[in-house]
Order: structure tokens, then sequence, then C-alpha cells
């Protein structure tokens, strides 16, 4: 049976699991084993990992405080405890500052999704109409606020095209168009579960992972695991159904000061891929399934 996810959902013995620093501190405290920090197993565990009154002799706080957070009942850490408890977790940089932002923001949301000013918006658009690679606009929650052309038709006949996790486990040809889908589907949890940040627990956010979970056991299964990943560069395939096999090398490039948004752009990795996107941009190649005017496909696609 697929784990429940963590957002939207009351635990037992007063546990508040939609608190986002709760949750976070309780996936991963089942994740490290005691002899990885070389303390002696003891008896057999109902449960794999530490033990809460491990975690907190490892971070040098009392056993009552570090309960107290994985109940939701303190929710606002020291700087200096945030750091210990990422050392006795074992987290990586992406993780540790995960662990940060929670601890800084406690449990206040915000409700719409992150936007950059009408200027700054017409200025990326211009840029993506530039480029010539696929390129998508992406906000935090990753949905999808632009693209060019080619970016439009690099995923034609996949919907819903409005939000990249829904596009991923919700369109009805996804798992068949990228090659690699249960790889992919495991980056794009951890991958919106770190770029949504502290936002997670937004109305926003709660409202798209409960329509994800409810459609997609695996998406339901994953969310619970409170995998991190923050994208930089990634080879990606797919497999067009008008060019055939597609081999690109995702760019993700931040936009300061924009709210969480970045930009997408997918380089072909050889030839035959480069090749396959100059068939897919002319016109003299058979339609497929119906698109965008190309006077809009580069505009804004407003979730």
């Amino acid at each position: 049976m697929p784990r429940p996810y963590a957002g939207g959902m009351k635990g037992s013995k007063g546990h508040s699991s939609d608190e986002p620093l709760a949750a976070f501190l309780r996936a991963r405290r089942h994740r490290v084993r005691p002899e990885h920090h070389r303390l002696a197993p003891g008896a057999p565990r109902q449960v794999p990992g530490l033990r809460r009154d491990e975690v907190a002799f490892l971070a040098g706080i009392s056993t009552d405080y570090y309960v107290r957070l994985e109940q939701g009942r303190e929710r606002r850490p020291s700087r200096a405890v945030v750091k210990s408890l990422s050392e006795a977790l074992l987290l990586d940089d992406v993780a540790a500052r995960h662990l940060r932002e929670l601890s800084d923001t406690g449990s206040a949301f915000g409700g719409e999704a992150p936007c950059m000013d009408t200027d700054r918006l017409d200025a990326v658009h211009q840029l993506l109409d530039s480029m010539t690679v696929p390129a998508l606009l992406v906000n935090r929650w990753l949905d999808i606020v632009g693209s060019n052309t080619l970016g439009d038709l690099l995923h034609e006949g996949l919907e819903p095209r409005d939000n990249y996790a829904r596009l991923v486990f919700l369109a009805s040809g996804a798992q068949a168009f990228f090659t690699e889908w249960p790889e992919l589907a495991r980056c794009m949890v951890a991958a919106l579960r770190a770029q949504a940040g502290p936002e997670a627990g937004s109305a926003r956010m709660t409202q798209l992972l409960k329509e994800l979970a409810a459609h997609s056991d695996v998406f339901k299964a994953t969310w619970g695991e409170h995998q991190l990943y923050e994208k930089t560069i990634d080879r990606k395939l797919f497999r067009h159904p008008r060019v055939g096999s597609l081999v690109l090398d995702q760019h993700v490039l931040e936009l300061p000061g924009s709210g969480g948004h970045r930009i997408w752009a997918f380089h072909p990795a050889d030839g035959t891929t480069s090749n396959a996107l100059l068939r897919l941009a002319s016109p003299a190649l058979p339609s497929g399934p119906p698109l965008s005017p190309p006077a809009a496909a580069g505009r804004a696609r407003r979730p």
C-alpha cells in the first residue's frame, strides 16, 4: 500500500502531519540508521531509522524538545539547533537549506502563485522567443507560465500543460513520451518539494498535491518520502510522436528577484536530436495534435 502524502492529513497522537517542519523531521529520521552514527542498534525496532531520543542526543538537545518539534508543537528552532539537526539527520546541502527555510518561516504560508511584474514578465517572454532551443518559464510550483514555440512543440499532444508535475503524472501519454518515466517521476516529486520550499504548506500547493495524490499512486507514495532534488542540468530522453527519440540536456536558469521563477532550456545533446528539432519546427512536417496559433506560442500560459 502506498504511504499517504504529507500534506493535508492529520496524524495520530496529536501529530499535525500537515505541519511541514514536523513531517520533514519524521521522514528524514526514519532514513538514518544507528550504525550511520556508530550507535549500537540495540533491541529490534518497530520502525526503521533512529529513535527520537537518539536524534536528540546526536543534536545535543533534550528529547522533550525534539518530540515537540516532531509533533508540530515547536516550529521555530534556533539556527544552532537546525545546524545540529542537519548533522544528526545526515542532510545534504539541499536538504539542510530546506530545513532552514522551514524553520525560518514557521507556519506562515501564502495562498497566491508567485508572480513577476508585467515588464519583467514581458522581457522574459522576449528572451524565450529569441532562444533557438525549446524553453519554458516555470514558477516555484512548476506552473508553466510561458514557453517559446519549440517548447510548445516539444510537449505537443500532452495535456494538461499548465503545470509540469500535472503533465508528468496526469497526461495520458506521459509514460510513453518520457522514456525514463519512473526515474523522472521521482525526480519531479523531489524537485517540486525543493522548489516549493516552505510554500509546500500553502493553500495553492495543498490543492495541487491533493489532485496529484488522488490520481497517481506513484505520486502519493513518493511525496511522503520527503526527498529533495535541486535541478541544475539533467539529461532527458523523450519519445516524440512526430520526430521520434530525442536526447536533450535540460538547463535550469535562475531568475534572481523573480519569486522563484526559472527558465528550463532543453539543449540537443547530439546531432540526431538537433536535426529532429529542426524537423519539428518545420511547417512542412505533417501536423500532429492541434497546437496553439504560432503568434501565441511564446506568450504566457496562465495557470
